[in-house]
């Protein structure tokens, strides 16, 4: 295969550099000189042979993943998003103090009570920018497990890349019903503010106590209630302002997500180096990780409607097979990213259809032509937007699937 002759001659040529460079520090210590431009020379050297070392490392990290996905083995970070939380590596350290107060992934929480957090909010209903939303009172005063940090999200109402958030967490299985937007279908993740929720003992076991409340749903919009489309406000459509500028060249981005827990050491060294492998294939023009192969599509994307409904086992068909349905790496202006091409050849059940989502960019409802599925426990890694942690549901074309009668719910693991 092509792109694998592309990953061994990076691998190998950064592996001899190593060696090479090696062998001439080893020989310059031999020399055992003081001079100041001999011990600058010394450590170019030590660096350079460490990149190289670090490159030909993150080869053969991605020459293990191509070989797993073509034996049709499940990727090690399919399942990450819905992984329960581990502990952070300053907490295994036992230096979690060195982290302040702040609420880390595996936390045990209490929602707290609704008037509580009606007295942290502005008359929008937003505390530093985000919005408390309807959907999220019937889960006051409960307990739930934190399951992500969320230092970064990415910004996709101005297309600017990642942005910085701060004292924002997400909760084990909590997501927007939509209930109060519309009946939106996106099931996003529910952001929290870390000041709405108030931190349990570990002992405490983590069952549900909702208070006796009557809970009424109430529309949530900024135009009038009676007008047929009305715009929209919800933690999505706000992420901007909750967010600030991150500079790409800010590299602390990159170790939050490790130092807070989101992600554990072993996961956080393999997509570090497959990363790092990337940027060196990209630059000297050479096949990315995760490989997808091209094929000229003529004429529009083609579709296939199969009338899935919950419950239905699937296949994600292969990625050759996919390949041939887009146009540009859309089908039918819907995005096939690289975050997908791992969950394909694996076996999932259909969650849901959808039809209609609210559009982050102009809060308006959007009415899909062509519906979508998603699928349980397979929602977004995050793995290629520098580790962020937006876990959202990824949205299939049906004619991405095909009917897996065969294969029952109970012999499907999560994440595929």
């Amino acid at each position: 295969m092509t792109y694998r002759a592309s990953y061994w001659k990076t691998t190998a040529i950064s592996f001899v550099a190593a060696c090479l460079c090696l062998f001439a520090l080893v020989r310059l210590l031999s020399l055992k000189l003081a001079f100041v431009p001999l011990s600058l020379l010394g450590f170019a050297l030590a660096m350079i042979t460490l990149t190289c070392l670090l490159i030909a490392t993150g080869g053969v990290v991605c020459l293990w993943r191509d070989a797993r996905e073509i034996a049709g083995i499940a990727d090690f970070l399919a399942g990450f998003a819905v992984r329960v939380p581990t502990p952070s590596l300053l907490s295994a350290l036992g230096l979690r103090f060195l982290q302040g107060a702040r609420l880390r992934p595996g936390d045990l929480v209490q929602v707290r009570p609704r008037h509580e957090i009606e007295a942290t909010l502005d008359a929008q209903r937003t505390m530093a920018g985000l919005p408390f939303m309807f959907e999220m009172e019937p889960f006051c005063n409960r307990i739930f497990r934190v399951h992500r940090r969320v230092d970064h999200i990415n910004d996709m109402r101005n297309k600017t890349g990642l942005r910085r958030t701060r004292d924002v967490v997400t909760l084990t299985e909590v997501r927007c019903s939509g209930s109060a937007h519309g009946g939106c279908q996106a099931a996003c993740q529910i952001l929290w503010n870390d000041a709405w929720l108030r931190k349990m003992p570990d002992r405490q076991p983590a069952t549900a106590v909702l208070e006796a409340a009557s809970y009424v749903p109430l529309p949530c919009a900024l135009a009038d209630s009676e007008e047929t489309d009305p715009t929209y406000f919800c933690q999505m459509t706000t992420l901007w302002e909750v967010s600030q500028p991150l500079a790409p060249i800010d590299i602390r981005q990159d170790f939050r997500p490790l130092i807070s827990g989101n992600i554990s050491f072993a996961d956080f060294g393999l997509t570090l180096l497959t990363r790092i492998f990337n940027i060196v294939q990209d630059l000297r023009g050479g096949a990315g990780y995760p490989f997808m192969p091209q094929h000229r599509l003529q004429g529009p994307s083609p579709s296939a409607e199969q009338h899935f409904k919950a419950g239905d086992a699937v296949v994600v068909r292969s990625k050759d097979e996919i390949s041939q349905t887009l146009l540009n790496g859309k089908n039918k202006g819907l995005w096939f990213d690289k975050d997908m091409i791992r969950f394909c050849g694996q076996s999932a059940i259909v969650r849901k259809r959808v039809s209609k989502i609210i559009h982050e960019s102009t809060g308006k409802m959007a009415v899909l032509k062509t519906p979508c599925v998603v699928l349980e426990d397979v929602v977004a890694t995050g793995e290629f937007l520098r580790l962020c942690p937006q876990h959202e549901y990824i949205f299939w074309r049906e004619i991405w699937l095909r009917r897996s009668p065969q294969v029952q719910q109970s012999e499907i693991a999560p994440g595929g």
